[in-house]
């Protein structure tokens, strides 16, 4: 039997007729269509393709966690090394004869121990430091350290070939507490007591720079009694030298910077008591200095109080020559600076004088708050021994503040007795002998104005 094929065909639709059966044939967009839409909905290999399209995103964050975590190790290695150049900073600085050059030798030394590549990082040492809280303290060290980090991923997406990592730390001596009394010289004994002398500080300590080994002399009958000690060289003392039971006594301490050598002698011109001044009348006597500290009274030569009582205004006075009281003479003051020139010292407080001086208080005294007597370092020449800064005899006396001679001795003796709330001695050396007595206690020194004088312990990190 034939079998005859008939197609029929119009403009929209194609018919197959085939074994009486008659099919529609699909334009060809359809069946792509038709594919597509298939594919879309078969989830066979569809992690193969998330994958795929992921992996260069996932590569480039665990690059950049592996970068950024050596970042990390970087930033700490660069810190340890400057923690560790800003302690040794301190530590050469606390050498009597270290300067710019050998605390900076000496930090970038450790910096290198600890990794520093002084070829191609960069290290700066500021003191004081430049920011932070310890920019007024000049006790303190502040290093940074900067260096170049290659990048790898993150260059990519930083679009740079290297990053700057810094470290800064800030490093001093932390004090061990505060001294009252602090002889400046570097050799021989600096602070004794001998005969029977019997001093008495409280709430402080007494510091000698001297690396001597009898720095610090208690002979004889002598008795000294203080909180503790700290002395660059060592201690020569019979048992009349007795510390506080906690007290950590230091010998071959670390010297201590003179604290007021930035104090300068303040300008001055002509004479308020022309060719000095001698007081030989009994009666009272008064300065009566109208500009306070505005500008000085000035005495162009000694002042010698024989008989009566001059009373000193608060004020600042300048004594171009010695200070002396003795017979039946007395000085008073309060809230006075005292300022010797041209080698004046401290003649003699003796007889049966009274000296009792207090030093200025507030902020209208300036620089000189806190401060009773200050000999001017460039005029005076050194003196110790019989020429020297002399209280003696019989005379009773009061100090309240700082007295300071940077280039001379000052010697108490003979049948003196001093009391005081805060008498802080800053002296070429200091001596106590006879049957000298002095009683201080400190306790009162910050109501007064006094800068406390730290004795530097531990170096530690402060920033």
């Amino acid at each position: 039997m034939e079998i005859y094929v008939h197609r029929f065909r119009n403009v929209q639709t194609n018919w197959l007729c085939t074994g009486g059966r008659m099919t529609q044939r699909r334009p060809a967009w359809r069946l792509l269509h038709r594919a597509l839409l298939t594919l879309r909905a078969d989830r066979r290999g569809a992690i193969f393709v998330m994958t795929a399209l992921l992996m260069p995103i996932m590569v480039g964050i665990i690059g950049l966690g592996v970068e950024v975590g050596l970042w990390f190790q970087e930033k700490r290695s660069t810190q340890t090394a400057v923690d560790a150049a800003a302690i040794a900073a301190v530590y050469e600085s606390l050498n009597g004869d270290a300067d710019t050059a050998s605390i900076t030798t000496e930090a970038t030394a450790d910096a290198v121990r600890n990794g520093f590549d002084t070829s191609a990082d960069t290290i700066t040492i500021n003191n004081p430091p430049s920011s932070g809280s310890y920019t007024s303290d000049s006790g303190a060290y502040e290093v940074t350290l900067s260096k170049t980090t290659s990048l790898l991923f993150a260059g990519y997406m930083l679009n740079a070939e290297s990053i700057n990592i810094s470290a800064r730390a800030v490093a001093r001596a932390v004090s061990s507490g505060e001294a009252c009394v602090l002889s400046l010289d570097t050799s021989d004994t600096e602070i004794s007591v001998g005969g029977s002398g019997d001093v008495t500080y409280d709430g402080c300590q007494v510091a000698s720079n001297s690396s001597d080994s009898d720095a610090l002399s208690v002979s004889g009958s002598g008795s000294l009694t203080t909180d503790c000690y700290s002395v660059v060289g060592g201690v020569s003392s019979t048992d009349g030298l007795t510390t506080d039971a906690d007290c950590s006594a230091k010998t071959g301490a670390a010297a201590i910077d003179d604290p007021y050598s930035a104090l300068a002698t303040p300008a001055y011109s002509g004479c308020d008591e022309s060719g000095g001044y001698t007081q030989n009348a009994t009666g009272t006597f008064t300065f009566d200095h109208d500009d306070a500290f505005d500008t000085a009274y000035v005495i162009c030569g000694d002042l010698w109080v024989k008989k009566g009582t001059l009373v000193l205004e608060p004020s600042l006075y300048i004594i171009e020559g010695d200070i002396k009281s003795n017979a039946q003479g007395s000085i008073s003051g309060t809230g006075v600076t005292i300022i010797l020139m041209d080698g004046g010292q401290i003649n003699n407080f003796n007889g049966s004088s009274t000296v009792n001086l207090s030093t200025p208080t507030g902020a209208s005294a300036g620089d000189w708050q806190g401060i009773v007597f200050y000999q001017d370092r460039d005029d005076a020449s050194s003196s110790t021994g019989n020429n020297c800064n002399t209280l003696n005899g019989n005379s009773s006396s009061t100090f309240e503040g700082t007295m300071y001679f940077p280039n001379q001795e000052i010697n108490v003796n003979g049948g003196n007795s001093s009391t005081s709330t805060c008498m802080q001695i800053v002296a070429l050396r200091v001596g106590f002998s006879g049957s000298s007595a002095m009683d201080a206690d400190n306790s009162q020194c910050a109501a007064a104005g006094v800068d406390p004088i730290e004795i530097p312990g531990a170096v530690a990190l402060v920033e």
